[in-house]
This record gives structure tokens, sequence and C-alpha cells, in this order.
């Protein structure tokens, strides 16, 4: 399939799926919810044909990872990105501000190890307590509601493709924190360290 005719096809299964996820989501932020909106993020990542390093490359510089938006509603929720990650991409334990969100595997292994505040419901205060492990790969998904915390690493020295459903955009997302446990402390997570943002709608 040439570049062209699998973009296409791609916004076509990417219009889709977003619709089904939204009809889900849109019901609320529970659980439930957030699994069902898994459950369709999942079967799009599982057409590995059209998320590709040729059409989403890999950082070229001592970068983690390069994040590609390819949808967002016109209120700038439902933000689905592309991140290609480096064999190296490693984030500390950090949220997402506000939004919910879902990470789908497409090509390669990332560890999830999950966290929720323990003390003070203040963003930034408080130690950690883990909560549990994910591993993203293929046919496997990660959520994470507003109060979660997520410490990411790739796997296996390999490079990353992955889909991340963010409820609402970065800017959108407001402040996000990033902690280190071993001093139990936390300071702001700004945009830039995520590497670069491309709109690749």
């Amino acid at each position: 399939m040439e570049m062209s005719e699998r973009k296409q096809e791609r916004n076509r299964v990417i219009a889709q799926a977003m619709s089904d996820i939204a009809s889900v989501m849109d019901k609320g932020p529970s659980l439930e919810n957030l699994e069902a909106g898994k459950a369709h993020l999942i079967a799009l990542a599982a057409r590995d044909d059209l998320f590709t390093f040729e059409d989403f490359p890999l950082p070229q510089d001592d970068a983690m990872e390069c994040s590609y938006l390819i949808h967002e509603a016109p209120d700038g929720g439902y933000a689905l990105y592309v991140n290609s990650g480096a064999p190296h991409q490693y984030y500390a334990p950090h949220d997402h501000g506000v939004a919910r969100a879902i990470i789908a595997g497409v090509r390669g292994r990332e560890r999830h190890q999950l966290y929720l505040r323990r003390g003070p419901d203040e963003p930034g205060e408080g130690p950690l307590v883990k909560k549990g492990e994910v591993v993203v790969a293929a046919g496997e998904a990660a959520t994470m509601q507003p109060d979660g915390i997520h410490e990411v690493n790739a796997m296996d020295g390999k490079p990353l493709l992955h889909l991340h459903l963010y409820a609402k955009n970065f800017v959108l997302q407001g402040e996000r924190w990033k902690y280190d446990l071993d001093r139990g402390e936390a300071e702001p997570f700004h945009l830039n360290e995520l590497g670069s943002i491309t709109d690749a709608r």
C-alpha cells in the first residue's frame, strides 16, 4: 500500500474508532467506560499495517520519543497521538493533569508502573503508593484516571510504536507533575520534556 493510500485508510479507521470511543467515554469517567474505550483503542492499534516507523519516524537525536497528533476533537478533547519511542525511552513517575488516558501497543513492549498519591489529595503533595504494573504491547493497553501516575520505560532494547489517547490534548491537560520516589517530592512536568510533537492529521 502506498503511503498516501495508507494515510487515507488510516484516517478512515481512526475516525470510526474515535467515534466508538467517544460514544462510550462520553457516558462518564467511570472505570467501566474507560475499559470500553480501551477495547476500541486496542482494536485500532491492531491495524499495525497502518502505523509504521516509515510514517511515524523515531527521533534522530538523543530524544526519547516523537509524538504525532493524528486525531483531535474541535474542542481539544479525545486527542490521539502516535508515540514513536527510542529503545532507551524512560519517564519518571508523572501524571496527566486532568485527563483520562489510554495507551495501546502497536510495536515493542513498554512497562508502566502504576501509582496513586498517598496523603493530601493535592497534585505534587504526598508520597506515592504503587498500585500495580502493566506491560503495554500489541494487544495490550494501560488506562489511567486523572489521579493516576505512571512510570514508563521501554523493554527489550527495541523501539516502540504505541497509540496514546488523552481525554484532553497536552495543552488542555493543565498542570502536570513528575515525582521523585526517593525524595518523596514532585515538580512540574513541562511539555518541552516530551520531545517533538508533530501535527500528522
